[in-house]
């Protein structure tokens, strides 16, 4: 039963020595209950995984406890008991578990502490230890790495005050540097490199336990990876260089990296913000990885992720040639394809990252070349390949192209994909092409900042006819960035003539703003582009000096919360006859 791991065999078990003792008690004295049978229990416990498990391997360590205090010698608890005990929280994921085991381990060490002699028996070991670690490594509770560094820190002083059982190993450190990647506190990363950096320069020095191995390395990877410090991509590149070399020094296979770890530090680069230098450090892993696929290290070769992740460094890279070089590197990707290589399939996040990269150009051809890229996906998808689904990102990040290449004809452009992507999912539901607030805002941007006169009157039409669609949506809701981009149309769409149609629609918008609860000092600045200083004071009731923290602060919450108006139905409409007499001028 203890062995089987299943939910239910720890409560046989459990059942099993209730019989035992009730026997025992009826004079069966060859059926005594001992040491052994109640860590076996509780190891039963430990392994279930149930909830309520590590409740109950703790209620029956207390039980021991008792039973040894009352002078039943045979039911000492010993370092394994409490290892079990200590095991069943940290394997429970629930609330406190990892304070709950290292309260164990404290009691154990003290009681061992207190009598070394009587208590040899609990003299706490390395894998006591790490195993409370680990609950603090999997807790996600704030400050559980510190934890487990500290009890990392305390053994190397008991192992050095003599406990030679109670030496750090390499799933110590492990342990302490995946608390760190897991933790995501600002400098977590940092202390994750300088504990590998420690293991790696014992191990240099002799001692063979401290070994790192891929694990340890992978987590000291994806730390840095996703840690968004200065010089993570290439301290995690480093550290990638370090496992390689490793390998290639040492043969052995414990350090094995894989196509995993080096995606990873590929992405680190691609969202390191280095720019150019950033996309090429990228083409240079990619090409290092297919050197070593090719000389016969089959876990290195390059996939599909592996060249999303160079083709998205050239569309951050914000460099001039990011949108040619990533379109040549989606093209080298599809002739492997054909040509065989079905590890390097373009999908729909490679053709969406080429189309980001192209918005970000900023100039009409590019976005032409965009709006091509998606008909492409549509082509592709409509002969039945779901690889290159389009979705509602594909389509946003063409409106975006349209928006930012300020050409003649932009916003009808942006607003012809919209209406597109509508009627596709209401068509077919689908909600992999639901329109949402970026979509949405994406329009209204062509619109706002459209740089030809002609386009002026449209362009404005346009922006309410958008804003109107997602005022009305019952599961998609305005954002602040919505408000922004609505208070520009009023200043720069709305003739500085006429004051009344300007200071209606952005008092409506300051309203929704603050209803919404997405006031900002941003969304303040706009409206004083917008209005006269009095009119302004009209509509916010402060001076242009006043800060959105001044404010009301229902106004600026940060996350828009569903308004009880819109459960009980009415809260969308209270503006209706009003919001419709906006509308309707355009």
């Amino acid at each position: 039963y203890a062995k089987s791991g299943a939910k239910e065999s720890a409560a046989k078990a459990h059942r099993i020595l209730d019989n035992m003792n009730q026997m025992y008690r009826e004079g069966n004295s060859s059926v005594k209950p001992d040491t052994i049978t109640y860590n076996v229990v509780i190891n039963a416990y430990a392994k279930s995984c149930g909830k309520g498990a590590a409740q109950e391997a703790e209620n029956l360590l207390q039980r021991m406890h008792m039973m040894y205090d009352q002078g039943d010698l045979s039911v000492k608890p010993n370092v394994v008991t409490y290892g079990a005990v200590i095991d069943a929280f940290a394997k429970s994921m629930e609330r406190n578990a990892a304070a709950r085991a290292d309260a164990l381990l404290a009691n154990m060490v003290a009681l061992h502490q207190s009598d070394p002699v009587r208590h040899a028996d609990l003299r706490p070991n390395t894998y006591v230890f790490n195993t409370v670690i680990n609950a603090w490594a999997k807790s996600k509770e704030r400050g559980a790495a510190a934890k487990a560094e500290e009890m990392l820190v305390a053994m190397d002083r008991l192992h050095a005050s003599g406990f030679p059982g109670l030496k750090p190993d390499a799933f110590t450190y492990t342990a302490v540097i995946d608390a760190y990647a897991k933790s995501g506190f600002r400098g977590a990363a940092s202390r994750a490199d300088l504990l590998l950096d420690q293991m790696e320069n014992k191990y240099a020095n002799g001692d063979q336990d401290l070994k790192p191995n891929t694990f340890t390395y992978n987590a000291v990877i994806n730390a840095l990876a996703k840690s968004g410090e200065t010089g993570a991509a290439a301290r995690a590149e480093r550290v990638l260089h370090n496992m390689v070399n490793r390998l290639r020094t040492s043969g052995m296979q414990d350090v094995k990296p894989t196509t995993i770890n080096f995606n990873t530090v590929l992405d680190a680069w691609a969202k390191s913000g280095e720019g150019e230098q950033a996309a090429e450090r990228a083409e240079a892993i990619l090409e290092w990885m297919d050197r070593l696929s090719k000389s016969g290290n089959i876990d290195v070769k390059p996939d599909t992720i592996t060249f999303n992740a160079v083709i998205d460094a050239w569309a951050r890279s914000g460099s001039k040639r990011g949108p040619m070089r990533a379109e040549q590197i989606l093209d080298h990707m599809d002739a492997l394809y054909r040509a065989g290589n079905q590890d390097v399939k373009p999908d729909t996040y490679t053709y969406n990252t080429l189309i980001n990269a192209l918005a970000k150009c900023g100039d009409g051809v590019s976005a032409g070349r965009a709006e091509e890229i998606l008909k492409i996906m549509e082509a592709k998808y409509a002969e039945g390949d779901r690889s290159y689904k389009p979705n509602t990102r594909s389509h946003t990040s063409v409106i975006d192209a349209w928006a930012k290449s300020g050409e003649l004809g932009a916003c009808r452009m942006a607003e012809g994909i919209f209406n597109r992507l509508r009627h596709l999912y209401d068509t077919n539901q689908d909600p992999d092409i639901k329109p949402n607030v970026y979509t949405a805002n994406a329009v209204m941007n062509a619109c706002a900042f459209s740089k030809h006169e002609e386009d002026r009157e449209e362009a404005l039409a346009m922006s309410f006819r958008t804003f109107m669609w997602l005022d009305e949506q019952p599961d998609v809701h305005a954002d602040a960035y919505t408000f922004t981009i609505m208070l520009s149309v009023c200043s720069n769409l709305i003739p500085r003539d006429d004051h009344a149609i300007r200071f209606e629609n952005a008092a409506m918008l300051f309203s929704k703003c603050c209803e919404y609860g997405y006031l900002n000092d941003h969304v303040l600045w706009k409206l004083k582009l917008a209005l006269s200083e009095q009119e302004y004071f009209q509509v916010v009731g402060a001076g242009p000096e006043t800060k959105s923290s001044d404010m009301d602060p229902s106004w600026s919450r940060t996350v828009v919360m569903k308004r009880s108006q819109d459960r009980h139905g009415w809260g969308r409409n209270r503006h209706r006859d009003r919001r419709e007499n906006h509308y309707d001028r355009y």
